[in-house]
């Protein structure tokens, strides 16, 4: 239905958002229009309060956005469009540009405005679960996750969402607890190619053109480190008969030499643009490898039933876990962190150990020489760093081929385990 009620010119000129995302034009006139007398039900918001025992002033506030919005046609109207926009995002994978968003239209209660929107997706995205059949314990906890804190900080006088991106996930019910892990869906979109020997079923990524890296295999530049003498810069040479560039070392690094791969005797398996699930890792015991090939064997089965046509090729994720690095400090034989990270095809990113620094040590921006390391690997994770060594948040890759391999690594070898000891820091000597 096409969207006659306000055009969207007129819907950014009376609301004035601070913030919208880019791509939200092309979506406004399939908006179908429908009439709704409240955004977000009061039997849910009710049950809501009595859950989470909301005091009576955070209620009060909270009503008093919601009607302000509900009292404005205009902005009623818009928000009403972008709660749709929100709850469809997992079919089109491009949700990611949403981020908290406030109206000059409201006063007083526009700080309210993004957790009053989140709150509107939880009802829209549960009735599509239900069309889809998928059975109310896969999601009926997943919308909360986030919202106790949200209801304690809005208590506390604090009326921001602070991260947005993520907690939407939560309010649309896009993500799923499996077994262990949270699974998202997610389009890969990272400059690498993996391929597949026809004859051995080993798997080979080979980098997109373009980069430049250190001699150890990280990007250039990442912690802020450059190799001004031993950089080298990726190529790709593609012909009908084969493929030339740098490969990507499964231990989490881009090799300086070339290789060819012949198409006669590899199959592309993944690309940017396809299809995968995210993998988010909760806290909390069963960090093991089995938990997560039953996780994965489980999320895919799920998808499968009632997300046939997401066409899922395999997981992603990026943490300060898959650092190849820990490999260093830690022993495989005892670190389960460095048992799940053999189960992974690893590769580099742009970001640097921000991440690890604030698991490990509590703040993002932490310096380990000035704190007194307690656990053994704060310990070890400090002495390493003392010595100019640098970690790395990395990202990883499990083809669906490989979800459920629980024997042996699926994808690193002892000669790619031995070629990155020997490359570790190499631009540091």
């Amino acid at each position: 239905m096409t969207n006659t009620v306000y055009s969207y010119g007129e819907c950014l000129e009376h609301c004035g958002f601070d913030y919208l995302p880019e791509e939200l034009e092309q979506y406004y006139e399939e908006f179908p229009v429908y009439s709704q007398k409240y955004l977000i039900e009061r039997d849910f918001l009710k049950d809501c309060f009595e859950v989470f025992q909301v005091d009576s002033h955070a209620i009060e506030q909270l009503m008093e956005a919601v009607i302000a919005i509900e009292e404005d046609p205009v902005l009623f109207h818009f928000t009403k469009f972008l709660v749709w926009d929100m709850c469809s995002e997992r079919n089109r994978f491009d949700g990611g540009s949403y981020r908290s968003m406030t109206p000059a239209r409201m006063k007083w209660q526009r700080e309210l405005y993004s957790f009053v929107l989140l709150l509107a997706c939880v009802k829209p995205s549960i009735k599509q679960l239900q069309e889809l059949g998928v059975p109310e314990e896969a999601y009926k906890e997943i919308p909360f996750y986030p919202m106790k804190v949200q209801f304690e900080k809005l208590a506390k006088g604090d009326k921001k969402v602070s991260d947005f991106p993520w907690d939407r996930n939560f309010y649309t019910c896009s993500i799923f607890l499996v077994d262990r892990f949270f699974f998202i869906p997610y389009r890969f979109c990272d400059p690498l190619t993996l391929f597949r020997n026809k004859e051995t079923k080993r798997v080979k990524g080979l980098r997109h053109t373009g980069e430049e890296f250190r001699r150890d295999g990280q990007i250039n530049g990442v912690n802020g480190v450059f190799d001004i003498e031993g950089a080298y810069s990726t190529a790709w040479k593609e012909t009908e008969e084969a493929v030339t560039a740098n490969p990507v070392n499964p231990m989490g690094f881009v090799e300086g030499q070339e290789i060819t791969l012949l198409k006669s005797q590899w199959e592309e398996v993944l690309r940017p643009g396809d299809n995968l699930l995210a993998v988010h890792v909760p806290s909390g015991e069963g960090y093991n490898p089995s938990r997560l090939h039953n996780s994965l064997t489980a999320a895919l089965a799920f998808f499968d039933r009632y997300f046939p046509e997401l066409h899922i090729k395999g997981f992603w994720s990026e943490s300060w876990l898959y650092d190849p690095r820990l490999s260093l400090i830690l022993k495989e034989e005892s670190s389960n962190i460095i048992k799940v990270q053999r189960q992974m095809y690893l590769y580099p990113m742009k970001e640097g150990d921000g991440m690890l620094r604030y698991e490990v040590f509590g703040d993002w921006k932490a310096e380990p020489e000035k704190i007194e390391p307690k656990t053994s690997l704060q310990k070890a994770a400090a002495a390493y760093m003392s010595t100019g060594g640098r970690f790395h948040t990395t990202a990883m890759l499990i083809l669906r081929e490989e979800a459920g391999c629980l024997e042996g690594y699926p994808y690193i070898t002892q000669e790619d385990v031995d070629y990155f000891n020997k490359i570790a820091d190499s631009h540091l000597k």
